[in-house]
């Protein structure tokens, strides 16, 4: 067993490469071997979001707070909301990130495929993607 304290895992800005606007990531579990769970609580600012990103053994997205948006590749854009969960499969280009007027706050949680970690970035998602009105 094991405490890991708060103070030990400082709040990170997410890289600008890879969101857009601002994003804070705090760890909260980066699984030893043979567990290849990773977990981490994203913050985002209104308008904040990923780029567009797939995962190789897939995600799951559980909102903690705020209103948030995430759109997999090919379909509507979908509003989320506190207590949500939304599950993604492998390999599904998809992003995430804040409402435009709307702080959001989501534990992200993955595998970690040995060698090749556990996401695959691309391109960010444009302004006319982001702000499509959500289906829901």
């Amino acid at each position: 067993m094991e405490i890991i304290r708060a103070a030990d895992r400082p709040t990170r800005t997410a890289p600008p490469d890879r969101f857009t606007g601002q994003v804070w990531q705090d760890e909260v579990v980066v699984g030893e071997a043979p567990s290849r769970m990773r977990a981490t609580s994203v913050s985002f600012a209104p308008g904040a979001r990923t780029a567009w990103h797939a995962h190789p053994l897939g995600q799951v997205l559980w909102v903690l707070s705020g209103i948030g948006r995430f759109q997999a590749e090919g379909g509507p854009v979908r509003a989320l909301y506190p207590g949500d969960t939304v599950r993604i499969p492998p390999d599904v280009r998809h992003w995430h990130g804040a409402a435009p007027d709307r702080l959001f706050v989501h534990l992200a949680m993955s595998e970690v495929e040995p060698g090749s970690g556990g996401t695959q970035w691309f391109e960010k998602v444009g302004d006319a993607d982001y702000a499509a009105a959500p289906a829901d």
